[in-house]
């Protein structure tokens, strides 16, 4: 059989094209990656041309294969539903997730969407941010948490980052208000803080393996919403150590938005993927699921990391300049 006629091979190509990483696609069809380059190349041999441009990272469509992708798309939809038709009315898997609603909206969600449609039996609903109570009292089958657990006994912890993030804020908050000079000084400011079921209170900073002394504000506004915090921190209504910089980066990047306090950051982000250790040992869908997730997430999230550390190291740099027009507070 020419492999133009194995259908494996267009969702290989059409997935990568999506993609753009043959390691992503892998994940999704549940296939070993050398296969995936196989069928790629094998259907580029055939056709005689490149599908994908891999001298880029991620790899980018030809415009050829933009084509052949739109084209592909609705035909491969189309026999899985045939194929679930002729097997019988396939069992569904709901997978409820507990997470964070901005890291949802930012990072997660056209993901999710792309695994149920590789994986037409499993669909998923988001519910409210939630704790483990809500694992144990089958409100959801999956949490991603920000910290570390203090007990872990009844479930299957994946963490896949750690991050922490530097002390924000606009310039032109400074030119109002006066840069603080130290964490102490924070006290004659106003505080962009976040505060959720899973998330209390940051109480310090930390520098290396110095804790400051205990965070004082003039004021304070709370939120459980980080995006809320970026929406008043770019209109300059005040300073944030909660605000995770994946959110931001374009916005230090441009100056929009600055690091104070050099060193000092709030207590690491510890990101993992939660599940009920009785669950994921009896749900195979779930446990698939989750694994797959762990590793993509790893994988996305090391790149976000790297970039956005490069990012706010420049950004520093750049602020030098600035902080000695500023007046202190």
């Amino acid at each position: 059989m020419n492999i133009s006629q194995n259908l494996e091979a267009w969702e290989a190509l059409v997935l990568t094209a999506k993609t753009g990483n043959v390691s992503k696609t892998a994940l999704l069809l549940d296939m070993d990656i050398p296969k995936v380059s196989r069928l790629i190349s094998s259907l580029e041999k055939e056709l005689g041309y490149e599908l994908l441009d891999k001298s880029k990272r991620p790899f980018k469509p030809t415009k050829k294969c933009e084509i052949i992708v739109s084209l592909a798309e609705p035909i491969l939809k189309s026999f899985r539903q045939m194929l679930d038709f002729s097997r019988g009315v396939a069992p569904k898997c709901l997978i409820r997730i507990g997470s964070p609603i901005e890291i949802m909206q930012e990072f997660y969600s056209q993901k999710l969407l792309a695994y149920s449609r590789t994986h037409p039996t499993v669909s998923f609903e988001v519910v409210p941010e939630a704790g483990p109570d809500a694992l144990m009292n089958d409100e959801a089958d999956i949490l991603v948490v920000n910290k570390k657990l203090t007990d872990e006994t009844n479930f299957v912890v994946r963490p896949f980052m750690q991050t922490s993030t530097p002390v924000l804020c606009s310039p032109e908050y400074l030119r109002r208000y006066g840069l603080p000079r130290t964490v102490d000084n924070l006290k004659k400011h106003t505080g962009l803080l976040l505060k959720t079921k899973t998330h209390l209170l940051t109480r310090f900073l930390y520098k290396g393996s110095q804790q400051s002394n205990l965070l004082q504000w003039k004021t304070l506004f709370l939120t459980h919403d980080q995006l809320a915090i970026k929406r008043l921190l770019l209109n300059h209504q005040g300073i944030t150590t909660d605000l995770y910089f994946g959110h931001v980066l374009e916005e230090i990047k441009n100056g929009d938005l600055v690091p104070i306090l050099p060193g000092w950051e709030r207590s690491p982000w510890i990101m993992s993927l939660v599940t009920r250790r009785d669950r994921d040992l009896e749900n195979s869908e779930l446990r698939k699921f989750a694994d797959w997730w762990a590793q993509s997430e790893a994988d996305s999230a090391l790149d976000r990391v790297v970039k956005g550390r490069r990012i706010i190291e420049q950004a520093q740099r750049n602020a030098a300049e600035l902080f000695e027009s500023l007046p202190f507070s």
